[in-house]
């Protein structure tokens, strides 16, 4: 699914997004509706980072719902 769609899906289950191609253990991203935007979290759920998609992320279609 494209990245619109998952942050839909991920906010309705109240989970987190990742990608397919990022493989078994990846980084998650959890959107939220804050100044924060996008925070980017570790496979131990550690919050780690603010979160900003670059192209490639914007127009992939591999995303999937985590967490």
């Amino acid at each position: 699914m494209d990245i619109v769609q998952a942050i839909k899906k991920a906010t309705m289950q109240k989970r987190g997004i990742t990608r397919k191609s990022w493989g078994p253990n990846p980084i998650w991203i959890i959107p939220t509706d804050t100044t924060s935007g996008m925070i980017l979290a570790n496979r131990k759920d550690e919050l780690i980072a603010k979160w900003q998609p670059i192209a490639s992320d914007l127009l992939a279609n591999d995303w999937t719902i985590y967490g």
